[in-house]
């Protein structure tokens, strides 16, 4: 029986087969992959949260550092839950904080539910241009063409509030009393989601889409029982890096000086929102949650989630009802969580914050030059026809 052969073994030049691929294509895209790059968190943009923030960081690498403490740059975030779980004030936020880093956003309120003074209140820009823009398109594809004008000017932050607001035009062009397009939303996205990652990719720009959970009808849901999923589609879960599930888990009651009634009256003063990442493409953080809390009309309640970490960390002492912390001008204790964070200064706060802060491990990235917004022109759609096609 004759001896079968074994085929040669050929080394192949996977470069030099790269480059003739890029000279037949004229452009080349090979990514050259530098382990360097461990030793820094990949670009991000915190969310004003520290709580959530230390959640998609996930765990340090060999080189000490966290992968990604914040919404990643060059990717989508899908931000999702119930009404009054504050996913517009954690939206808000996190435009506040890449403003107040050099950065640039852009709001596409297809709601129209913006309140600017909220906006203020959480340290949005809301009077600079350059740094922030709120726009309200009538259509989702008046939307999709900002989308893609800002994502090309290299703007660090769109946000898309909500993904299910957004009205197809041919609803407003619809003429005969038949039946609406069923699911052209959610195609829609389907269709344009790829091309804008494609973008934001390159530009090194953050998308946060927001959508509220709806009852599912028809399919399984009649033999399961109700089910509730995220607007926009599948498109979404299948295009985003980073799907972030906000849910209200407590509702903090307190007494409120009310004049009509000349008395104190019992009022919500804020809410334990639990964030469950059910998707997570930066770091080793899926299907993990996190609480952070929110004050009525101010937003992330920041000292609260920071004691929160210095009591799991060790950092503060948590006996029975008694908390305690050992500063540098002695012990200081109380009993119940909110009579201990009374008795803490500013200064003490900025202490533990300190302490807290080498199990964050947020590194800052380095930063090109931003575009200034006042510099962009809306008007100019020339290049958008060869992008949409025939949007």
């Amino acid at each position: 029986m004759a001896k079968v052969k074994k085929p040669t073994k050929r080394k192949t030049d996977l470069m030099a087969a790269a480059k003739v691929v890029a000279v037949a294509l004229k452009e080349d895209h090979v990514v050259v992959l530098d382990p360097n790059s461990l030793k820094e968190s990949r670009p991000h943009i915190s969310t004003g949260s520290v709580a959530l923030d230390y959640l998609i960081g996930g765990k340090e690498n060999e080189q000490g550092v966290r992968p990604c403490p914040g919404i990643p740059k060059g990717n989508i975030t899908n931000l999702y839950g119930l009404a009054g779980a504050g996913k517009t004030t954690l939206a808000l936020q996190t435009a506040a904080q890449t403003c107040s880093e050099g950065g640039t956003c852009v709001y596409i309120d297809w709601e129209h539910e913006v309140d600017h003074r909220y906006a203020e209140k959480l340290g949005v820009p809301i009077s600079d241009t350059s740094k922030f823009l709120l726009i309200q398109p009538d259509t989702l594809e008046a939307g999709l063409r900002y989308i893609f004008t800002m994502a090309e000017a290299g703007v660090d932050l769109i946000v898309i509030d909500s993904v299910g607001a957004a009205v197809p035009k041919a609803f407003f062009e619809k003429k005969d009393d038949g039946p609406a397009p069923v699911g052209l939303n959610a195609r829609l996205w389907s269709q344009y989601l790829p091309k804008i990652k494609s973008r934001i990719v390159k530009h090194q720009t953050a998308i946060i889409g927001i959508s509220q959970l709806r009852e599912a009808i028809g399919g399984m849901a009649s033999f399961s029982g109700p089910r509730k999923i995220p607007q926009g589609g599948k498109a979404w879960s299948f295009y985003s890096t980073l799907q972030i599930m906000l849910r209200v888990v407590g509702k903090e009651k307190g007494k409120v000086w009310d004049g009509m009634q000349g008395k104190a009256v019992d009022s919500i003063l804020g809410t334990c929102v639990r964030a469950k990442l059910d998707k997570c493409k930066v770091s080793d953080s899926a299907h993990r949650e996190v609480d952070f809390y929110l004050i009525s009309g101010e937003g992330v309640d920041n000292v609260r989630s920071v004691l929160e970490l210095a009591i799991k960390s060790g950092i503060v002492s948590k006996k029975g009802a008694w908390y305690s912390w050992n500063g540098g001008d002695g012990e200081i204790r109380g009993q119940g969580l909110n009579s201990f964070k009374e008795s803490l200064s500013e200064d003490h706060v900025s202490q533990i914050f300190a302490q807290v802060k080498p199990f964050l491990n947020d590194p800052k990235n380095k930063e090109e030059d931003k575009p200034n917004l006042s510099d962009i022109d809306l008007e100019d759609m020339e290049d958008l026809e060869d992008i949409l096609g025939d949007l």
